[in-house]
């Protein structure tokens, strides 16, 4: 029988005039035994029939030919066909250059990878008597993507049929080879491995490529005598269809949620936030960020400060103290981290941060012997909004103590004197701040302009 079937394939092989254009039928038994071997195979119809010399690559792909062939029926298959049919389907690589066949059960890709070779670190804590939320990060990209790809690349070798055929010197190659100055990743491994990598580059290079511009208004609300508590948020009504609806419980989710015929107006909060007190535009940042990745909006001052750092005796003089120059930033930091979902929302993790010194006075204090104290006021939340949707976050109130000078001009600046004319008030006045975050999803493939993102229109 396999005489036969043999001799069908060469009688339709005989009269082609090229392997390249030639179409080749053939069929062999359905007994595996009567079969030939993959390497018998293709020997006879790359070797002896079109000239084409065979090189294995590695020991598997040399142990795999010595298998039987598939039961197969084709008829009119091209080679690349064919070959695609007996050697595809056993997870070996092929390639076909002139008059040669390089079969291999491993294969080395390189992928280039689009992104930034430098790493970020940082953390930031939200401490009270009862609860303590602690916020770190360490992004370190190129150290996570070769983490990942190495489990991928182990965990499909205990999955693939030819396990136990690899040596020590083959699993050695399952280690990614990373070049993060050059954004080019070098992995060695087989057909199923390989194609796990595939699909997780292919993701990982659309998330990499979605960016998000996040629109930021900050505004500080100085609170009035009747407000000293805080924005009463309670009172905020919406204009819906020309009927002013409250914000109460079962309007906010739900079927019933105002925010799903609402449209956010800036004029429209700003009118809101001035019942409370008097109003002031801190800052109005736009950033734009990848996909996943960090942005920090910082708004305030640096302090340079001095203080006793240590002191030093010498038997001959007098000790003398050493000062220390340092710095510290106080003002506004918030830290928004986006990501975008398959569906096209946006989780936002949110955390402003407020610091102020704790008394200004102490940074002309000489004798102090270490840093001026500072307070900060934190809070962090995560939350799910639509594209182009706004997210007005407040509750960060702050108590600021001023010292006021009141008395005769000239007179009260006089030494000795100056405090028969002049005399010293305390100002403490509260604020809160007012944060308007909205997230802006920006299609790399698209010319998208500002106004297409609600920028110069009147909101």
């Amino acid at each position: 029988m396999k005489k036969i079937l043999i001799f069908v394939f060469l009688s339709i092989f005989l009269f082609a005039g090229g392997c390249e254009n030639k179409f080749f039928s053939y069929a062999n038994s359905m007994n595996k035994q009567e079969r030939l071997s993959i390497n018998s195979f293709l020997k006879l119809l790359l070797t002896q029939k079109c000239n084409i010399n065979i090189v294995y690559k590695d020991d598997i792909a040399k142990q795999i030919a010595k298998e039987k062939m598939p039961y197969i029926r084709i008829k009119n298959f091209t080679l690349n066909q064919i070959l695609n049919i007996i050697l595809t389907q056993k997870n070996l690589f092929y390639r076909l250059k002139n008059n040669t066949i390089e079969i291999s059960y491993f294969k080395t890709k390189t992928y280039k990878i689009n992104f930034i070779s430098s790493s970020r670190s940082g953390s930031s804590n939200l401490d009270s008597s009862d609860n303590k939320v602690t916020n770190n990060y360490n992004f370190n990209f190129w150290s996570k993507l070769k983490q990942q790809i190495s489990i991928l690349l182990k965990s499909n070798i205990k999955i693939d049929p030819n396990y136990s055929m690899l040596k020590l010197n083959d699993l050695n190659t399952f280690s990614p080879i990373i070049n993060k100055d050059a954004g080019l990743v070098v992995v060695t491994g087989t057909m199923k491995q390989l194609k796990a990598v595939d699909s997780y580059v292919s993701n990982l290079m659309n998330n990499l490529q979605k960016e998000v511009l996040i629109d930021v208004h900050i505004y500080s609300v100085e609170l009035s005598a009747s407000h000293q508590t805080g924005i009463n948020w309670a009172q905020l009504a919406l204009s819906i269809n020309k009927q002013n609806v409250p914000l109460r419980g079962k309007y906010i989710g739900g079927s019933l949620s105002v925010f799903n015929s609402a449209t956010f107006s800036i004029n429209g909060l700003l009118n809101f936030l001035s019942t409370n007190g008097n109003v002031n535009s801190i800052s109005n940042p736009k950033i734009m960020t990848l996909n996943d990745q960090k942005a920090i909006i910082s708004v305030g001052s640096t302090i340079y400060y001095k203080y006793a750092s240590s002191v030093v005796s010498n038997p001959n003089t007098p000790p003398a103290t050493q000062y220390t120059i340092g710095s510290k930033f106080v003002g506004i930091v918030l830290d928004i981290t986006p990501q975008i979902s398959d569906s096209g929302n946006i989780v936002l993790s949110i955390q402003p941060t407020i610091s102020a010194f704790r008394n200004l006075t102490q940074l002309n204090n000489a004798n102090r012997n270490m840093p001026p104290d500072t307070k900060d006021n934190t809070m962090l939340s995560i939350v799910r909004l639509k594209n182009n949707q706004t997210l007005v976050l407040g509750g960060l109130i702050t108590t600021d103590r001023q010292f006021e000078v009141n008395g005769v001009p000239v007179l009260k600046e006089i030494p000795l004197i100056k405090y028969l004319f002049s005399s010293k008030s305390e100002i403490t006045s509260k604020k809160e701040l007012v944060f308007v975050i909205t997230p802006h999803i920006i299609n790399l493939h698209k010319q998208t302009t500002l106004r297409d993102l609600g920028f110069g229109k009147i909101r």
